[in-house]
């Protein structure tokens, strides 16, 4: 069983959302790997640092899966772990500063550091600096080296950085936490916004669950994991898979992204398929399995990135989701498009959960007919939406 299946599995009865969860497990791996492990991209070597804001109205149990990330990462102790409320200049001093470990191993000289908060939005002083510097640090592959200069501390300089970010945010301080600058800026584009909008359950915990989260079992396996070093390789499978992706990727039309996320996403989907790699086996090789999984991690997030942007968390239905649906419909010979058509397709537009509420909005207005039919190829059941001919007619009227 992976390091991820074994957080999914002893959360199981949590009321998280089960998506939270899978990004707590990777947000773990990624923070005890830190600049250990690399991808070799000929230009650069690219680590599986990643930034990911967990977004969801209140109460949806956000909490939960950043505090086991924080504990476990913590009980690792192979990296900084920064949480409180804080000024981006005390994180700069904090990681310039060797950091003495508590199991006596030697000192922590890298600029390294887990950056954590269940209240993202509250996490940082506000500073109209912090977003910007916090993009540059991610961006570990192009420096060796980061200097800060300030009147008070001087020149603070930050070997290797690597810094990992975990938080969480409700719907309404999501925009109070990523001012204008951050949108657009590029610190969005490089970060997983994990959007959830129901939880994964009801437990009201008057009973003990079944599967209560046992500590020393998830933390064993972190350990072995965070003492791996060296360079991921592809495998041919895997390479031959991210090479078609990417080849389709950089035929897709982007110019509605004005957040950069989408000219960004292919790092994504590296860096994942190494957190991915990392969960189920010690080769650093990127299999098949590897790359498939993360493609379809990282296609989930995009719509969540793209509702913050547009300021749409908390509606209901995203219209221009609605319209996307529409208009591929309209367009197919048939006016008919499976559900899995429809998300391998338009992923950029819409996941799963919020596709799902798209096409019950629509049949309860008629506008389109739903059918349960089996995929061909698979030969499981699958949602088909059917445009109503009297839609098309009427649009059909109104471009005469």
């Amino acid at each position: 069983m992976t390091f991820v299946d074994l957080i999914l599995k002893h959360t199981s009865e949590s009321e998280s959302p089960r998506r939270y969860w899978y990004w707590s497990a990777l947000v773990s791996i990624s923070a005890v790997v830190s600049n250990k492990v690399y991808l070799d991209m000929h230009l650069h070597k690219l680590f599986p640092n990643i930034y990911c804001i967990l977004v969801g109205r209140s109460g949806l149990r956000k909490g939960p899966p950043v505090a086991l990330a924080t504990r476990l990462v913590d009980a690792v102790d192979n990296t900084r772990v920064i949480q409180g409320r804080s000024s981006i200049q005390a994180i700069i001093t904090d990681l310039s500063t060797a950091m003495t470990k508590e199991n006596g191993g030697p000192p922590l000289t890298d600029a390294i550091g887990f950056i954590s908060s269940d209240e993202f939005a509250a996490f940082l002083v506000q500073d109209p600096q912090a977003m910007t510097i916090l993009t540059q640090l991610y961006d570990t592959h192009y420096r060796k080296e980061w200097v800060n200069r300030t009147k008070v501390s001087g020149r603070e300089r930050l070997k290797n950085p690597c810094i990992t970010l975990f938080g969480a945010s409700n719907e309404v301080h999501i925009k109070d936490a990523l001012p204008e600058n951050a949108m657009t800026g590029g610190f969005l584009a490089r970060t997983f916004i994990i959007y959830a909008d129901k939880k994964a359950g009801i437990n009201p915990l008057t009973e003990k669950p079944k599967h209560l989260i046992p500590f020393d079992q998830l933390l064993t396996p972190l350990m072995e994991i965070s003492k791996l070093k060296g360079e991921f390789k592809w495998s041919e499978a895997g390479k031959q898979l991210y090479e078609a992706w990417y080849s389709h990727l950089q035929n897709t039309e982007m110019s509605d992204d004005e957040t950069g996320t989408m000219e960004r996403v292919h790092d994504h989907v590296v860096k994942t398929s190494m957190l991915v790699s990392l969960s189920r086996k010690t080769d650093l090789r990127l299999e098949y399995e590897d790359v498939e999984e993360a493609i379809r991690a990282c296609q989930d997030f995009v719509p969540g990135a793209r509702r913050v942007a547009l300021g749409q968390v908390g509606n209901s239905i995203s219209a221009p989701g609605t319209s996307v649906l529409l208009r591929a419909l309209i367009a197919h010979p048939q006016n008919r498009m499976s559900r899995t058509e429809a998300l391998q397709h338009h992923w950029r537009h819409f996941d799963a959960s919020e596709l799902d509420r798209i096409a019950e909005s629509l049949h309860a207005q008629k506008a389109i007919t739903l059918s349960i039919e089996r995929d061909p190829e698979t030969g499981k059941p699958d949602a088909n939406y059917i445009l109503n001919p009297n839609v098309l007619k009427r649009l059909n009227k109104v471009t005469d």
